[in-house]
């Protein structure tokens, strides 16, 4: 995944466009971080990890592409290179149809935040693209297999998601 976008499309001919997305956990509190789509925006309300489109034309490589999608929808600063030496760092790949006979593979990797500059013993705060997102939490694996954390619901924009 440390090779540019246009370099994996060509070895998956098939695909024509990439998505990834971050299942960033806090380490020390192993809270995972959930963000909520905007009500305006696709998939209204909807709870998922960070992510979006990888830019072929401006990302270096696709995990350069993670990065600046974290960073953009979320305020958080991913180290690079990412420390992903392998592939079991990826937690799941989907593929679906797209308009005008595209193709799309999402990507999404596990992240592990070890500590911030604070305290270690929470996670990091999260600032928003309110443009794209309405709400971020920070939820523990019952919570987000529950589908409530903090008195919110959690409704993924997909159910694989949950998993």
């Amino acid at each position: 995944y440390n090779v540019p976008p246009a370099a994996y499309l060509a070895t998956h001919p098939h695909l024509t466009n990439l998505v990834v997305s971050a299942l960033i956990i806090h380490a020390p509190t192993g809270r995972a971080l959930l963000i909520q789509r905007a009500a305006h925006d696709g998939f209204p309300l909807k709870w998922e990890c960070p992510g979006g489109q990888v830019d072929a034309g401006a990302d270096a490589t696709v995990l350069h592409a993670l990065c600046r999608e974290v960073r953009e929808e979320t305020g958080l600063a991913l180290p690079l290179p990412l420390p992903l030496p392998d592939v079991a760092d990826v937690l799941d790949t989907i593929e679906f149809p797209g308009g005008g006979g595209s193709n799309w593979r999402k990507i999404t990797f596990l992240v592990l935040l070890a500590e911030d500059d604070g305290d270690e013993k929470l996670p990091p705060p999260v600032r928003l693209d309110e443009r794209e997102h309405q709400d971020a939490v920070w939820a523990t694996g019952e919570e987000v297999q529950a589908g409530r954390c903090e008195g919110r619901e959690i409704v993924f924009a997909y159910e694989g998601q949950r998993e």
